[in-house]
C-alpha cells in the first residue's frame, strides 16, 4: 500500500495491524506446504525428549483451515478478552470522573516546567513495578489513561504507549515474583522465586533504562514538537484556567489510587492464595462501584461510561483471536518443532557463554513467532534444559536467559496481541512504533546479554 507524496513520489505505508496479521496468516499457511514438520518423543510429563527429533514431512495447513481456526483462537483468548472488556470499562468509568485531569492539573501547577521530567519516569516505574508483581495483558487498558496524560502534557501517542505498555511489559519480563516466572522455574526444576536479589537488580536496571529513554523522548518533543514521530496530541485544556489549581484534589487522588491498588491486591492474592484472572475481573468491577460511590455518579452514567470503554476493546479482542491463529498454523504444521530442533542443534557445541547468548538470541527470535510465554516454555524448555545440563549452564541462569528473551521482542512482533491492542488504542502505526522502540530494545538486549554471559560464566545458582 502506498500514498502519493507529490508528483511522481510515493511512500510505502505499513498496513493496518488487522491487515498485517491477516497477511502473516496467509504467509505461514503457504510456508506450511514447503517447510517440513517434525516430532519429538515425549516423556511421562508430555515434555519433548532431546535427541528424539524426527522429520514428518510437510503438514500443510490450508487457508480454509486457518479461517476455521479463528473461532478456536477467539475462544482460547477468552480469559484475556473478558479481562480487557471489564478493565476497559473500569478504566473508562474512572476517567469519566475527571480524576486524572484534576491530578494532572495539580501536578502541572506544582511542578511548573518540570512536569514531564517527573511524571513520565514516575509512571514508567509505577507500571514496571505493577508488571513485575502482577503483570498481565489486561494492563494495556491503561494506554487510554496514557492518551489523556499525553494530551495534557502536550506529548504524542507514542509517549502514551511508552509510559504504560512498555512500562508494564519491561517489568513483567524482568520480574522477580510473577506467575510466569514461577511457571518457567518449575518447568526447569528450579526453586520458585529463588535468585530474587539478582532479578531485582536486573529489574532496577531495565526499568531505569526504559524510564530514561522514554523521558528523553518526551523532553525532546516538548522542546521541539516537530521531532515527534506521530505528531503532538492537541490539548483540550490549552488556554483555559486549568493550571490554576492550588489544592491537592484528595478525592481524585484516592480514586486514582484505587485503580492501581486493584492490581496490587491481585498480586498479593495470586501469590498467597493462587488467585486466577477471575479475581482480578471481580476486583475491577468492585472498583467501578467504589468510583461511583466516591463521585456519587448516576447509575445510568456509570453504565454508559463502562459500555463505551468495553466497546473500545472490541477490535482489539478480534486481533487477539487472529494472533492465536498463527500459533495454530505453526503447531498443526509441526514447523515449530523443526525450528526448535535446528536451533538446539546449533547451540549444542558453543560452550557455556556462547550457548547462553545463543539461547538468548534464539528465544528473542522465536518469540517473534510465538509471544506466549507459557506456550513457548512448553515447546522449548524440555529441549533447552538437557542442552544446558550438558554444557554446564545452570538451570537458574537458563531461567534468566529465557525470561529476558521472552520479554523484549514482545514489544516488536506484530503477532503479539497486547502490542496490537496497544497500537489500536493509541492509534499508532506499527512502523512508527518500531522507530521508537527498536533502539530501546537493542540497548536492553545488549545489557541483558551482558548479565546472561556473566551469570553463565560464574555458574550462578539462585
Amino acid at each position: 500500500m502506498s500514498v502519493n507524496q507529490g508528483p511522481g513520489k510515493k511512500k510505502f505505508v505499513v498496513p493496518q495491524i488487522l491487515v498485517l496479521i491477516s497477511g502473516l496468516i496467509v504467509i505461514f499457511s503457504i510456508l506450511s506446504y514447503f517447510v517440513p514438520g517434525g516430532v519429538y518423543q515425549l516423556d511421562e510429563n508430555k515434555r519433548a525428549i532431546a535427541g528424539t527429533f524426527a522429520y514428518t514431512g510437510v503438514n500443510p495447513v490450508s487457508l480454509w483451515r486457518a479461517l476455521l481456526a479463528i473461532n478456536s483462537g477467539v475462544i482460547a483468548s477468552g480469559s484475556i478478552i473478558a479481562l480487557l472488556l471489564v478493565c476497559g470499562g473500569s478504566v473508562a468509568v474512572v476517567i469519566s470522573t475527571g480524576c486524572f485531569e484534576d491530578l494532572l492539573n495539580y501536578g502541572i501547577f506544582k511542578l511548573e516546567d518540570k512536569s514531564v521530567k517527573v511524571l513520565v519516569p514516575s509512571i514508567v516505574v509505577l507500571m514496571s513495578a505493577l508488571g513485575a508483581f502482577a503483570g498481565n495483558d489486561s494492563m494495556i487498558a491503561f494506554v487510554t489513561v496514557g492518551m489523556l496524560i499525553s494530551r495534557r502534557l502536550r506529548l504524542d501517542a507514542i509517549c502514551a504507549m511508552a509510559m504504560f505498555y512498555l512500562g508494564y511489559l519491561i517489568g513483567q519480563g524482568a520480574s522477580f515474583t510473577n506467575n510466569l516466572l514461577i511457571i518457567v522455574q518449575s518447568m526447569c526444576d528450579v526453586v520458585p522465586l529463588s535468585g530474587m536479589s539478582v532479578r531485582i537488580v536486573i529489574w532496577l536496571i531495565f526499568t531505569a533504562i526504559t524510564a530514561t529513554y522514554c523521558t528523553r523522548y518526551a523532553l525532546k518533543i516538548t522542546r521541539d514538537p516537530s521531532r515527534s514521530i506521530t505528531g503532538v496530541l492537541p490539548d483540550s485544556h490549552e488556554g483555559s484556567a486549568a493550571n490554576t489549581v492550588t489544592r491537592l484534589p484528595v478525592r481524585a487522588l484516592f480514586n486514582t489510587l484505587t485503580l492501581f491498588v486493584c492490581y496490587i491486591i491481585f498480586a498479593i492474592g495470586s501469590k498467597l492464595w493462587r488467585w486466577n484472572n477471575d479475581y482480578l475481573l471481580a476486583i475491577m468491577v468492585l472498583d467501578v462501584i467504589l468510583t461511583a460511590l466516591i463521585y456519587r455518579m448516576n447509575p445510568n452514567d456509570v453504565g454508559k461510561a463502562f459500555f463505551s470503554g468495553a466497546q473500545s476493546m472490541g477490535g482489539i479482542c478480534m486481533v487477539l483471536g487472529l494472533a492465536k491463529v498463527i500459533g495454530t498454523i505453526l503447531t498443526e504444521s509441526k514447523m515449530v518443532n523443526t525450528i526448535a530442533h535446528v536451533a538446539s542443534t546449533m547451540l549444542n557445541g558453543l560452550g557455556i557463554g556462547g550457548a547462553a547468548i545463543g539461547i538468548f538470541i534464539f528465544v528473542l527470535l522465536f518469540n517473534m513467532l510465538i509471544p506466549s510465554c507459557t506456550s513457548k516454555a512448553a515447546i522449548l524448555l524440555p529441549l533447552l534444559c538437557p542442552i544446558s545440563d550438558v554444557i554446564g549452564l545452570t538451570r537458574d541462569a537458563l531461567v534468566v536467559t529465557f525470561m529476558i528473551g521472552d520479554s523484549l521482542t514482545n514489544t516488536l512482533t506484530p503477532v503479539s496481541g497486547p502490542l496490537c491492542g496497544s497500537l489500536g488504542l493509541a492509534g499508532v502505526d506499527y512502523s512508527d512504533w518500531i522507530k521508537f522502540s527498536l533502539p530501546l530494545m537493542a540497548i536492553i538486549a545488549v545489557v541483558g546479554g551482558c548479565f546472561i554471559a556473566v551469570l553463565a560464566s560464574i555458574g550462578w545458582v539462585g
